[in-house]
């Protein structure tokens, strides 16, 4: 006989479409409950399943109970099972992080690592969603925060989301199935023990329907803050610079907007994962915005800049003072790299004089072997149709605004500056009729797209 949480996972799943289906099973009730649901409906839903287990070192002996119990359940039931087995208290340590947040960072990596292909399914539930909700309320946060838990976020599935206590209870004893218990789960000294134990059954007491209320609120605004987020994304889109990275004409949306167009943006730095900026962060980066102008730090070595009411997200890191310029790809700054193309007559195009982000240069002209490096205050350069040379400092001042001008691509030979990117190619370098190499330096913006 199917049991009400068949119904709930085979509602969650949708349409079968065989694939690897991996579990998070730590031998609770909820993990040891959605375990044997899938395991009872692996050949409706076409899944092969496989668990994996995370011994996260931090409770001894009842720790190693729980290993012993998942393989116990896994052996009988033919289920593949994985431990894995990890120091939390070290990562924690290392991390300036509590045992409970560096215990989750750790267990969800072990699933992605043990998990390399298919989906990964884990047990929250209803409650666990109410929990969430309230938790993100109490902190202050917007709706990214008060939609709580995704039923789906990339290769995680949580099909008991729909699920209370009482089912997830009811099934495990309806088959007369043991579970086990983590006895962290029962002390007052996380935030979200208290909110389990004092404030949901308050608000239990008032409304017995409560959890179900929050859960649904939690739906309905995640479809909310999915349409917010997906009108960012245009806005970003439309914005940006593909060299830059700068995004332009943000002063023009709602806040609401801007606001998401700000996290889409530090989501697309290589240190995104260790910035959770504060909502006071937020609105300074508004405010220079909004003036135009400005610099506002989000962490230890990234930060907000507007510069003539354009928006850019930067890193600072130490950067390479030289660099041998190789054909292909050369990488000097982070975010940016600029690439050499060499080529032969009648390959390139004759707009060779352009000063932004592309050049074309008669290569058999350099002399000795090229490299990229830092701009120094006495660089000088003699443009095309120019006379006489030009300090290459008073150039990039007239020609890029101030942000960018630290990460400009700039190209050297024995001589000196035959290239600089936003300012143009030494007159001495330019192709002329007699050119039989060109050389074609295009600088582009290297993003890096996060998704949760």
């Amino acid at each position: 006989m199917m049991h009400r949480l068949h119904e709930i996972v085979l509602q969650s799943a949708g349409r079968p479409e065989h694939c690897i289906c991996t579990a998070a099973f730590s031998g609770g009730a909820d993990s040891t409950a959605l375990l044997l649901c899938l395991h009872d409906l692996r050949e409706t839903l076409d899944i092969d399943l496989r668990a994996v287990h995370v011994h996260h070192g931090i409770r001894g002996a009842e720790a190693d109970r729980d290993a012993a119990f998942c393989a116990e359940v896994c052996a009988q039931n033919g289920i593949p099972l994985q431990t894995v087995y990890a120091d939390v208290p070290s990562y924690a340590a290392a991390h300036h992080l509590s045992l409970e947040t560096a215990a989750r960072r750790l267990r969800y990596q072990a699933l992605e690592q043990a998990a390399p292909e298919g989906v990964i399914v884990t047990a929250h539930h209803a409650g666990d969603q109410a929990e969430t909700v309230l938790f993100h309320l109490l902190r202050g946060s917007g709706l990214r925060g008060l939609r709580g838990i995704l039923p789906v976020s990339g290769r995680l599935r949580r099909p008991l989301l729909d699920a209370e206590r009482a089912d997830i209870l009811g099934f495990l004893r309806a088959r007369g199935q043991r579970y086990v218990d983590d006895s962290t789960n029962f002390t007052d000294e996380s935030s979200r023990n208290r909110l389990r134990q004092e404030i949901m059954p308050l608000l239990l007491r008032e409304n017995p329907a409560a959890v179900q209320h929050i859960a649904r609120t939690a739906m309905l605004l995640a479809e909310d803050e999915a349409l917010l987020s997906e009108q960012a994304a245009a806005a970003l889109q439309s914005g940006r610079d593909p060299v830059t990275g700068g995004v332009s004409g943000l002063a023009a949306y709602p806040k609401p907007i801007r606001m998401r167009v700000y996290m889409q943006m530090l989501e697309d730095t290589p240190k995104s994962v260790h910035i959770d900026p504060a909502y006071p962060q937020l609105l300074a980066v508004d405010r220079i915005l909004l003036a135009g102008s400005g610099t506002q730090l989000l962490s230890g070595d990234v930060y907000a800049r507007a510069e003539r009411g354009i928006l850019y997200m930067q890193e600072e890191r130490a950067l390479t003072p030289q660099l041998p310029m190789q054909t292909g790809i050369n990488r000097m700054f982070p975010g940016r790299s600029c690439t050499a193309v060499l080529t032969g007559a009648g390959a390139v195009s004759q707009n060779i004089h352009r000063a932004d982000t592309k050049a074309t240069l008669d290569f058999d002209k350099i002399i000795g072997k090229p490299c990229f490096r830092l701009r120094s205050p006495a660089d000088r350069i003699t443009l095309p149709a120019r006379e006489h040379s030009t300090l290459l400092k008073k150039c990039v001042q007239a020609a890029v605004p101030k942000p960018l001008r630290p990460t400009l691509y700039a190209l050297y030979d024995d001589l000196g500056c035959i290239w600089c990117e936003q300012v143009g190619i030494a007159a001495r370098v330019k192709p002329d009729g007699s050119t039989r190499r060109y050389l074609t330096l295009h600088v582009s913006a290297e993003i890096t797209n996060k998704k949760e």
